[in-house]
């Protein structure tokens, strides 16, 4: 139990969550959060696959396109009263990660010590907060398939790449709107509410502002084009993913589940040109929250990337940026 007060710079101040909003609070929120009211929801927060990124429109997108720069656009599904409510006053108990460690350390990645700093730091993020009126933040986009170009769910396994490599000039398809109370529309808006604790907390190093990434595969080379990686945090220049799961027993029956998670965040360390990164794992049904810090990504990815490429007979280039950096931040 954290208390109530904390000393800063010699004199007792109060919790800086009731007292300030860091200016970085969500930055890809904010924009659309300051045109939105509870009282009358005026407007249509979607998420454009384009430049624009997240942004509220006047009115929903014609045909599923942006005004502004024509790429897809999906809409955003809100939390009720209800959910906002009680997703404000859920508080997870952070646990060790010695329930996963093995199953990493099967995948020939190194669990390493998380650290007191960023312990610390779940902590704060998984304390419940009182200000339930505070819900703006709490939307899921629809999900988009078939999105024009390669990202980094398509290099997750053997049969997703083979079909990205495969799928030509398609037009992307939106799911059709979920239940607010479906499994993936709560994972989203959990995954909200922690990142908006996590933006208004005096956190020591963990950031969960998200952010997207281009970079030039070091395997598929630039023929295949850039990779858009989207990374949910970061904590000292590692990227952080989130993930929800119904509870941890249930993850443990689906060790496939956690191997995605894992191969997704070495996507994310290619990309960012590290070799670490750190996988949050939080309960939608329990109380419980764990998170590892994971070695060994980058050989992981190439080594799995390498021999889906070979199975599946299709032409790579291994070149000098497999065993050095890539190429990021590149232009579409």
């Amino acid at each position: 139990m954290e208390p109530p007060y904390k000393k800063m710079t010699g004199r007792e101040t109060p919790d800086l969550e009731t007292e300030v909003t860091s200016i970085e609070v969500i930055s890809q929120r904010i924009n659309v959060d300051a045109n939105i009211t509870d009282a009358t929801r005026k407007g249509h927060i979607c998420r454009c696959l384009g430049p624009c990124g997240k942004q509220l429109l006047k009115r929903r997108p014609s045909k599923g396109l942006c005004p502004h720069c024509g790429s897809y656009c999906a809409s955003a599904t809100f939390a009720s009263k209800a959910q906002a409510e009680e997703l404000a006053h859920k508080s997870w108990t952070v646990m060790n990660s010695n329930l996963h460690a093995d199953a990493v350390r099967e995948l020939g990645l190194m669990p390493m010590n998380l650290g007191h700093a960023l312990e610390s730091d779940l902590r704060k993020m998984a304390r419940g907060r009182n200000d339930e009126r505070q819900r703006r933040h709490l939307y899921a986009h629809r999900h988009i398939i078939g999105r024009p170009g390669l990202a980094n769910g398509d290099l997750k396994t053997r049969a997703s790449l083979r079909k990205a490599l495969g799928r030509g000039a398609t037009v992307p398809r939106f799911r059709r709107t979920p239940e607010r109370t479906s499994p993936g529309v709560m994972g989203k808006l959990i995954e909200a509410e922690l990142e908006f604790r996590a933006g208004r907390r005096q956190m020591r190093g963990l950031s969960m502002r998200p952010r997207t990434l281009r970079y030039v595969h070091p395997v598929l080379g630039p023929s295949r084009g850039p990779i858009t990686v989207e990374i949910d945090g970061e904590y000292h220049n590692l990227p952080v993913e989130l993930k929800t799961v119904s509870t941890f027993e249930a993850l443990e029956n689906n060790p496939l589940s956690l191997r995605g998670m894992v191969r997704q965040l070495s996507g994310q360390a290619i990309a960012g040109n590290v070799d670490q990164g750190i996988l949050i794992i939080a309960e939608r049904d329990g109380n419980r929250l764990t998170a590892m810090r994971i070695g060994g990504l980058r050989a992981y990815h190439l080594r799995n990337v390498t021999r889906w490429m070979a199975e599946l007979d299709i032409a790579h280039q291994m070149t000098e940026m497999t065993r050095k950096g890539v190429i990021n931040d590149v232009e579409l």
